[in-house]
């Protein structure tokens, strides 16, 4: 069965790390995705690193996963972008050397339209849509670098679809993958993410399009999108059929993790107690089928 890890957003309401893994562990699912730093942390990546590191020892996971903040290598000065590079080569040797390190969430910087008439949530007007060859350079360079260290220590890299980033739609994503052209580097696709843009692809047609590049799914659901935010919901409340999207990832024979999201406000205790429910309800139905 394919892992199930819970993002550390269900958690970020003054809980303790210790407390989230207990939880997580209570619960029965296999990890959690955490910040690689969370904003506002007063310490450097390292040292949240050493604060997760002393919760896992307490209460050991088999995935533990990072995600934001990336990589930034949107900006136009060589010497930031490789002081970028060496800080996520040192932060994720040092993770792969303490954790079951299997799978990161990569980003490689914001990239926001300098025209500030123009409001973020309309996504096609940012990312990929204003990058500059440059752009495009840098990033793939950075990922090839950063791929040799991920097939290095057996672990792989795979961008989130995202708005406000260069791997915003899914043609920029696999652009990005193909130029980078490593096996250990691969795609994160978030459908909800997707749903600001003017045209959202079918999941079935992001499952044939990602074939052997498509490393990690983010599950969560929303309401009908106004026109400028996402209303998000419970994992079973929303608009997506995530149990028609099991069956598609399925029929592909995918095997990597899942993992449930929570970007809403509110008691997320409760919240990843039905989510998981949920969506082991949907697991156990595709093993029995």
């Amino acid at each position: 069965m394919n892992a199930v890890l819970i993002h550390i957003n269900y958690f970020e309401r003054g809980q303790t790390l210790q407390r989230a893994c207990r939880l997580v562990r209570e619960l029965g699912a296999d990890g959690i995705e955490f910040r690689r730093k969370p904003s506002g942390y007063a310490g450097s990546d390292l040292d949240y690193l050493d604060e997760v590191s002393r919760a896992i020892d307490k209460h050991p996971l088999d995935w533990v996963s990072f995600g934001s903040p990336g990589v930034d290598l949107m900006g136009a000065d060589e010497s930031q972008r490789e002081r970028e590079i060496e800080a996520a080569e040192r932060f994720y040797r040092k993770a792969a050397g303490r954790f079951p390190l299997k799978i990161v969430n990569a980003f490689t910087g914001k990239l926001a339209n300098p025209d500030h008439t123009l409001p973020r949530h309309q996504h096609q007007h940012h990312g990929s849509a204003i990058a500059t060859c440059e752009q495009w350079a840098a990033a793939i360079a950075g990922f090839q670098r950063l791929g040799a260290l991920a097939e290095e220590l057996d672990f792989q890299f795979a961008f989130e679809t995202h708005g406000v980033y260069l791997h915003d739609t899914l043609e920029a994503t696999l652009r990005l993958v193909d130029g980078v052209g490593s096996r250990h580097v691969g795609v994160l696709w978030d459908h909800v993410n997707q749903m600001l843009f003017p045209r959202v692809p079918t999941f079935e047609e992001v499952v044939a399009a990602t074939e052997g590049r498509l490393f990690y799914v983010h599950f969560k659901n929303l309401l009908v999108p106004p026109s400028h935010f996402i209303a998000i919901s419970s994992l079973s409340g929303g608009i997506l059929n995530i149990r028609n999207q099991l069956a598609t990832l399925r029929k592909t024979g995918y095997h990597g993790p899942f993992c449930l999201e929570c970007p809403r406000a509110g008691d997320g205790e409760l919240f990843v107690r039905e989510d998981f429910s949920y969506f082991l309800g949907l697991l156990n139905d595709k093993a029995e089928s």
